[in-house]
């Protein structure tokens, strides 16, 4: 082709119409869309506490606060849920940040009490920093066995790097 011929197609192309870069736009609307769904993953997982009774009882309550017992620093904040669940039941709700908490660390402490049984109070994890993610108690039944699975995380990813929780836990036998 000629030179003549190349300028003349640019002008055919261009016929005073602006000629919009459209992969771009795309691309960049898919990139603002996979923002925006993010947030929502990681708000949905913001101050959240999930309790699923997977057995044939019922728990009478289940009590979750945070507790550092060291010799220096001894604290017990709130509860941070005091319910009961049904057998094959799932709770759902929310917690307030424990913000007078401060260093060296606290262990999230649980307390559950199934019917005819006595109560069983342990802990798990150890967290580092304020905590405003997201738990999650997992009860299942294994024979005559029940198992607690925990996991408390934060972020996009349910991180558990500033709480160490993330463990199955043996309560009755």
């Amino acid at each position: 082709m000629s030179k003549q011929t190349n300028v003349a197609t640019e002008k055919e192309n261009t016929n005073g119409k602006l000629k919009l870069p459209v992969r771009a736009i795309a691309a960049g609307a898919v990139v603002i869309v996979l923002i925006v769904i993010a947030l929502l993953v990681e708000s949905a997982n913001t101050k959240r506490i999930v309790i699923e009774n997977d057995t044939d009882k019922d728990i009478e309550s289940v009590r979750l606060y945070f507790e550092n017992s060291d010799e220096d620093y001894f604290f017990m904040s709130e509860d941070l849920v005091n319910t009961p669940v049904a057998a094959g039941e799932k709770y759902t709700g929310s917690f307030q940040p424990q913000t007078n908490i401060a260093a060296p660390g606290y262990f999230l402490m649980i307390r559950v009490k199934f019917a005819g049984e006595e109560e069983i109070e342990t802990y798990a994890g150890y967290f580092t920093r304020i905590f405003t993610g997201k738990i999650s108690l997992d009860f299942t039944q294994k024979d005559d066995n029940v198992l607690m699975g925990i996991k408390a995380g934060d972020g996009l990813f349910n991180s558990t790097k500033y709480t160490d929780c993330d463990e199955e836990q043996e309560l009755y036998e």
